[in-house]
């Protein structure tokens, strides 16, 4: 058994999801953003001279833009597929700072938070194509029931945590077949054309690497060019002759 310190709070920070994504909605909120639930089917040109207007809506409802982006992770493209991974929420009897990754009793992970909690996983599902409904993932109990345990035997069984889950959920890691993130330009034969882009495919590096691929995209979709901070020609989709979108 041995201790290897990857860091500290000097070098070291976690990045709250729900609280990142919220922050991110409050402001562009205020800018004037609003969120439109639907299935979109696909692009909507118009007739006359094929200029993208927007997406459509299954209920036939056009969403008006001038540029479209596909970003709907593992759901985005045939060519990608998911690795499930089942976590939970467990209490902590006191407010933790250390972040431990066990090697062995399933690579247990945990991600302990300034809001008296811990976030666990580990164990995850072979990769697969997904078809299960956005938001409708299968939470098995005796997945939630193996990482708990993990944690437990992992930990010694010590009172820091307390092993009753406070929520037990399940996402998918929209992976390539290169494991690289597919960002750029959409063609017409991948169902896009002018005016569409896609960005997916982080892996488990999605909300770490999430501010530098808006970033980029955004210059991508707003100018032509990529920000300066990025090399995109590696995530280029043009890569995967074969990629679709997924309708």
């Amino acid at each position: 058994i041995g201790i290897r310190k990857l860091g500290d709070e000097e070098t070291i920070a976690q990045v709250h999801p729900k609280m990142f994504c919220d922050t991110l909605w409050k402001t562009i909120q205020a800018k004037g953003a609003k969120l439109v639930q639907g299935k979109a089917i696909g692009v909507a040109r118009d007739h006359d001279d094929a200029k993208l207007v927007g997406v459509k809506l299954q209920d036939g409802t056009i969403v008006e833009g001038d540029a479209v982006l596909f970003s709907a992770g593992p759901w985005t493209a045939n060519i990608m597929v998911g690795v499930k991974y089942h976590s939970v929420l467990l209490p902590t009897k006191e407010t933790l700072s250390q972040c431990v990754f066990f090697s062995g009793y399933g690579d247990p992970e945990v991600y302990t938070r300034p809001d008296n909690t811990a976030y666990c996983c580990g164990f995850p599902d072979p990769a697969t194509k997904v078809t299960e409904i956005p938001g409708q993932e299968e939470v098995r109990p005796e997945a939630v029931d193996r990482i708990v345990q993990a944690v437990k035997a992992a930990s010694g069984g010590g009172n820091a945590l307390d092993y009753t889950p406070t929520l037990s959920q399940s996402c998918y890691l929209p992976t390539a077949p290169d494991s690289l993130p597919v960002m750029g330009p959409l063609s017409e034969s991948a169902g896009g054309g002018d005016g569409c882009f896609i960005a997916t495919g982080h892996t488990c590096w999605g909300i770490l690497n999430a501010p530098a691929s808006a970033e980029s995209m955004a210059s991508l979709i707003a100018t032509g060019k990529p920000t300066s901070y990025v090399d995109m020609k590696p995530y280029n989709p043009a890569r995967f002759p074969s990629l679709k979108i997924l309708e």
